[in-house]
């Protein structure tokens, strides 16, 4: 088996000079104490920065980290959460409790088991209206009346050559801006944050985001995480695919709390722990799915879903594709690791690639040959969303036709590779549920009735606006960093939604605890949009727990997928 490969100089190198830079602002004033690989710090007002050492993730055949009783890095110090008695502040506020008898705001009798409101099945735990002192500016970005938020619009030199790959698939960030303002005035009404507003300011970011994952132009990336903290931003909800690691890292080191994250290991939200959030799975629960379902599901079975007659018939050899960013060679890593542990089975090749968008043509060439040579049937792609369009036109050119395993981007981005590719792709996505009856839509009925969403990922708004009030209501009167995470880390399971289960915990730095397999349909009409092209459900559109390896049974049964 070839050697994992290394991310490219460049990254690693200015990652290092960022990272011995930001240690040496950030120890300072500072009491710590170790407490298993992880370190707690004692933070004062205004917050600093959680200490910055990374704890190593755990062998086994389990590749989630955060298991109840494990120990967080960075954690509460002596804040107080939901009761509201307590903070930086030293004011006294008055009401009750999350999960105390009582009224909310909007009517709903309260009690311990009661949530918030009936239209959402992420609600929160229900929270009497508040009267009293909140203890006004409690953190950066937090006064009396007010919770700011930012959003950086996207700024790249390779954005023309991504809107062209992506075509109508392509985000539109002042829609996406605009829905998002939407749902932030009705959930302004209908959550309990204690007598303030959330208010968003959008910023035109500097920073190129496409050459941030490339490791380049740092220093903008780094002012404008800077114009975030400057505008007076308690937290940021960029979009994913326009934020990018070193922005994200960015906002920790300058005390901004931020739920942009994007496919990072549990790692990585230790180190920036109590500031770095996820909606998205972590990688490190998306390397766990595609752990369990290659070992519980697919190895030592023949690759039935391949275009190839000939590879159906053998016995699957695995392959993983992944970015050479560190932290998503990290994800890989765990990929690698938990296939053999798992269950004995070694990667046949795995390679990486930049996120480079002009190069994206030719490296896709290599990789199809690499996959190709070594004999790979099954190939694991954590791939960004326009990589695999490259990579699936350089599998056609080459003749290679095998099972793909995937990350599911909806169902308009599922049109973009070769579809007789795509005819054999299984992925961490299923059917998309009728628009009209999605949560999502419902809820912008009732926010602005009459009125259709902006852009067509308002989904996407929808629910990074649930998490992050789900949070702010949690967290309680007194809001800062450590009462923020207390709020996330406490979330109860919810019930099953469009989206699968939400569950808080210890290091639950995303609250996705379930996903679907799907296939690729290029006949299916799409409930997303109404086109031709969509996922459809493997397994009659079951849940599978990323934390339960149980859930994937019967172990080494063939999948039902691509309509068997």
């Amino acid at each position: 088996m070839d050697p994992v490969p290394s991310a490219p100089a460049r990254v690693f190198d200015a990652a290092t000079k960022r990272y011995i830079v930001k240690t040496l602002t950030r120890w300072s004033p500072l009491v710590a104490a170790t407490v298993t690989l992880a370190l707690v710090v004692a933070l004062t007002s205004p917050p600093l920065r959680a200490g910055s050492s990374r704890a190593q993730h755990p062998a086994g055949p389990s590749l989630i980290g955060g298991a109840a009783g494990s120990t967080q890095s960075g954690g509460p110090a002596t804040s107080t959460g939901g009761n509201g008695t307590g903070g930086t502040s030293g004011a006294v506020t008055a009401g009750a409790g999350v999960g105390s008898p009582g009224t909310t705001r909007t009517g709903v009798n309260c009690g311990p088991s009661a949530r918030q409101f009936a239209w959402s099945a992420y609600a929160p735990v229900c929270a009497p209206a508040f009267h009293g002192s909140n203890g006004g500016a409690t953190s950066h970005g937090v006064t009396g009346t007010t919770i700011t938020i930012s959003y950086r619009k996207p700024n790249s030199v390779q954005q023309s050559a991504a809107q062209s790959l992506a075509g109508d698939a392509y985000p539109n960030d002042d829609a996406l801006i605009a829905d998002m303002q939407t749902y932030l005035r009705f959930f302004n009404a209908q959550f309990e944050l204690y007598g303030r507003k959330v208010q968003l300011l959008p910023y035109q970011g500097q920073g190129d985001f496409l050459q941030e994952d490339q490791g380049q132009g740092l220093a903008a990336t780094q002012a404008d995480a800077q114009s975030a903290s400057d505008e007076g931003a308690f937290a940021d909800v960029t979009m994913p695919l326009f934020g990018s690691q070193f922005y994200e890292q960015d906002l920790a080191e300058a005390g901004v709390v931020a739920v942009g994250g994007l496919g990072f290991p549990t790692q990585w939200y230790q180190q920036y722990s109590p500031y770095e959030y996820s909606v998205t799975p972590t990688g490190t629960a998306g390397a766990d799915g595609f752990v369990n379902i290659a070992c519980n599901r697919m190895a030592g079975l023949p690759a039935i879903f391949a275009g190839d007659s000939l590879y159906q018939s053998q016995v699957r050899r695995f392959g993983f594709i992944g970015p050479d960013n560190p932290e998503y060679v990290a994800v890989g890593d765990l990929v690698q690791n938990g296939l053999q542990q798992t269950c004995g089975v070694p990667l046949a090749k795995r390679v990486t690639y930049s996120i480079n968008v002009t190069s994206f043509e030719q490296q896709a060439v290599s990789v199809v040959a690499q996959m190709k040579q070594a004999g790979v049937t099954t190939v694991i792609c954590g791939c960004d969303p326009l990589f695999p369009i490259l990579l699936t036109q350089a599998a056609d050119q080459q003749q290679y036709r095998p099972e793909w395993l995937g990350i599911g981007w909806y169902d308009p981005q599922g049109r973009l590779p070769a579809q007789d590719q795509m005819a054999h792709t299984l992925s961490q996505e299923g059917l998309y549920p009728p628009a009209a009856s999605t949560e999502a839509a419902k809820v912008f009925q009732m926010a602005a009735p009459g009125s259709a969403p902006q852009e067509q990922y308002y989904a996407v708004a929808y629910y990074t606006m649930l998490y992050l009030f789900d949070a702010l209501q949690a967290a309680g009167p007194n809001l800062n960093p450590q009462t923020f995470q207390q709020g996330v880390f406490s979330m109860p399971a919810s019930t099953p939604g469009d989206v699968g289960t939400w569950q808080g915990g210890p290091q639950a730095f995303s609250p996705a605890r379930t996903t679907q397999i799907g296939w690729w349909n290029p006949n299916a009409t799409s409930n997303f949009d109404g086109k031709q092209g969509a996922w459809e459900s493997c397994e009659g559109g079951r849940w599978f727990g990323f934390l339960d390896p149980n859930a994937w049974q019967p172990d080494h049964t063939q999948l039902a997928c691509l309509g068997r």
